[in-house]
């Protein structure tokens, strides 16, 4: 992906890309004046990490002859996906169409992963959100909405599309097994780890490791194992009806179109905090082309306000041309220079207008003060 220098200083490149933001909410910048502001060249970047989420240790639960539950009351927050946002509604969801569309938000690419990996993925999801919805939630505001968990990495992340067929199957294949230790339904929590044979703390599996196991012919059961020690698989009695079966193709508004559709896959991942003022900050997101042409955008930005209405951009790539279905992976840094607290989004530019992708897929942050340096004793 492309990005810029993490050099801060307020050069004028700088000064007019950390503008972008204002400029565009004030709907005062047009596409000849973006080409004027962003002349830096793309570099290419082939690396990175899925979301984590679904965070958590194990506690007691259902005993495992119990059927899943039939729905799942979802949290709707504002930003969309903003684990930080506000509550503005409450969805009740059948519970295995939740189990699939968090399956696709959470090990994706499909791409990137082979069917054991999801099958495993598909278990762990189960879990976690049987025991959230069928036990006092963990989040004050989540619980004062009657709902069990909210659509964010607070707890999994939730939206309203899926990838279509694999994911369907890999939460059919598996809808009639409950994974469980002594007996009850745990909270199979995961985060988004690295692609190696790294063991975690026994409470948590990683998704790229998923899929590094898968990778070596390990299956779901293996997989799971390895994770969380102790595991028992049971049969459920439950069964899923032919009749039920998910769509072959994606399905919901990121559906294919006839026109080149950019589409953000995940949330913008940070670096991991606490951040301090002089430390660098780093950035990296994932688009993909829903549409049946090719298409270019003219600029791809993410762009950080803060204290004083400062701003600053994470990089900017330029003339980004995506193939049908591909995925293209962005990185950017920002060395922060604000104490305070900090929201972004990701502005992209059609080569017409600028806009906000996905709401802007607004993340946050907060710098604290630079860390102080021990003193040393004087030399005798």
């Amino acid at each position: 992906m492309s990005r810029t220098s993490s050099d801060r200083r307020r050069t004028p490149r700088r000064a007019a890309g950390g503008a972008l933001l204002a400029a565009l909410l004030a709907g005062a910048l047009t596409a000849c004046a973006l080409a004027a502001l962003l002349v830096a060249p793309a570099t290419a970047a082939a690396s990175g990490q899925a979301s984590s989420s679904a965070t958590g240790t194990s506690a007691a639960g259902l005993p495992a002859a119990t059927a899943p539950p039939a729905t799942i009351r979802v949290a709707r927050r504002f930003p969309a996906n903003d684990p930080g946002g506000v509550i503005v509604r409450v969805d009740t969801v059948d519970f295995r169409t939740y189990c699939v569309r968090v399956l696709s938000h959470e090990w994706a690419p499909p791409s990137a992963f082979s069917d054991a990996a999801l099958r495993a993925g598909a278990l762990a999801v189960k879990d976690y959100a049987w025991y959230w919805a069928t036990h006092q939630t963990k989040l004050p505001d989540v619980a004062a909405w009657g709902a069990d968990v909210d659509d964010t990495t607070n707890y999994q992340v939730y939206m309203d599309w899926d990838y279509g067929a694999r994911y369907w199957d890999a939460v059919d294949r598996t809808w009639g097994t409950v994974m469980t230790r002594a007996g009850q339904v745990f909270q199979a929590s995961y985060y988004a780890g690295q692609y190696s044979p790294a063991a975690t703390d026994g409470n948590h599996m990683t998704q790229w490791g998923s899929q590094y196991w898968a990778a070596q012919g390990m299956d779901e059961r293996w997989i799971l194992d390895f994770y969380y020690p102790g595991s028992q698989f049971t049969t459920s009695g439950v069964t899923t009806p032919v009749a039920a079966s998910g769509s072959s193709a994606w399905t919901g508004p990121h559906q294919p179109r006839g026109a080149a559709k950019l589409e953000l896959i995940g949330p913008v991942q940070l670096s991991p905090g606490p951040y301090r003022k002089g430390q660098t900050l780093h950035a990296q997101f994932t688009l993909r082309n829903d549409g049946a042409k090719r298409g270019t955008w003219a600029v791809v930005t993410l762009v950080a306000r803060g204290p004083g209405d400062q701003e600053r951009d994470l990089g900017s790539a330029t003339h980004v041309s995506i193939a049908p279905g591909a995925y293209r992976l962005f990185t950017g840094s920002v060395k922060l220079d604000l104490v305070g607290h900090w929201h972004g989004w990701l502005i992209v530019g059609d080569g017409e207008a600028l806009s906000l992708l996905d709401g802007g897929a607004p993340f946050q942050f907060t710098v604290g003060p630079a860390a102080a340096h021990p003193q040393h004793a004087a030399t005798p």
